[in-house]
């Protein structure tokens, strides 16, 4: 589960607690917010529902939470270890065509992949564009991170909730696999992009907007994830409604509870830990 450096490792393993819980939450097709409270809520946060409500405590605490074995040790930089996709140290990525530029040294060149990425936004499945976030995100284009963060745990999502139940199999199968992966790039991306992103609501809340409108409309599944096996596709459109609305959900709280939010980020360290790091803008 952990690789030697310390950093989460996702291994092909039969041991996957909290991948397997998360696995029941989406068997149960819950909405985008209500999954988050048993997939990644610890225990110890549990006592703050008596002072937010319960929709805040999920789709807000639940993001700061690191993954068991992580270790935030420069919120700058997300050090993370997702195989066979994504390993911070290097970085060495391994997502399809895109994965050279992502990985490049010279800023020109990150850029114009990102660019090329944005020309096949239609097709990007989930792992390139969990990666670009991560990228973004650790060359200062940290605002530009989270829109693709949200994208990509919303491709991730959308997977997860449409993939065959009965025909996914198991360890070293596309459809298991993938979904195991959907399920760690959140949890451990996630605190990092959204230690930075709750401490502005007012610039989160239409880049969420921006990706709910943009789920709406189903991709070519078959075409981005070959190999894996899906519902079909009769419930294609009933199922991502659902995940949409998930997401609708947050949205509303993020309006209503804006106030409660910053108090909880500077009583719980995030306010100093995430506030001073700078956002560059994305070259045209």
């Amino acid at each position: 589960m952990f690789s030697p450096d310390g950093l989460h490792r996702v291994l092909s393993t039969k041991f996957r607690p909290r991948i397997h819980l998360s696995l029941a939450v989406w068997q149960n097709h819950l909405p985008l917010a209500g999954a988050e409270a048993l997939g990644e809520l610890a225990a110890p946060l549990l006592e703050m529902k008596r002072n937010l409500p319960a929709l805040l405590v999920v789709v807000f605490l639940g993001y700061v939470v690191v993954a068991v074995g992580q270790t935030m040790n420069d919120p700058a930089r997300i050090e993370v270890y997702v195989t066979p996709y994504y390993n911070s140290k290097g970085p060495t990525i391994n997502v399809g065509p895109f994965s050279k530029g992502l990985g490049a040294n010279t800023e020109p060149e990150f850029v114009a992949t990102i660019a090329r990425m944005k020309q096949s936004w239609d097709t990007l499945s989930f792992p390139e564009t969990y990666v670009a976030a991560i990228r973004l995100y650790d060359l200062g284009f940290r605002k530009e991170a989270i829109y693709w963060f949200y994208s990509a745990q919303y491709r991730g999502r959308l997977l997860a909730t449409l993939v065959d139940r009965d025909k996914m199999g198991s360890i070293g199968d596309p459809g298991f696999e993938l979904v195991q992966a959907a399920n760690a790039f959140q949890q451990l991306v996630g605190p990092y992009v959204n230690g930075y992103a709750f401490g502005d609501v007012d610039q989160l809340v239409p880049i969420i907007e921006k990706v709910q409108m943009e789920g709406k409309k189903l991709p070519d599944m078959n075409k981005i994830y070959p190999g894996v096996s899906f519902k079909n596709r009769s419930e294609w459109e009933t199922d991502n409604k659902g995940l949409n609305e998930g997401l609708g959900k947050l949205v509303e709280t993020l309006k209503e509870q804006k106030a409660s939010i910053k108090q909880q980020r500077i009583e719980r360290g995030m306010e100093a830990k995430f506030s001073k790091l700078p956002s560059k803008e994305l070259p045209k």
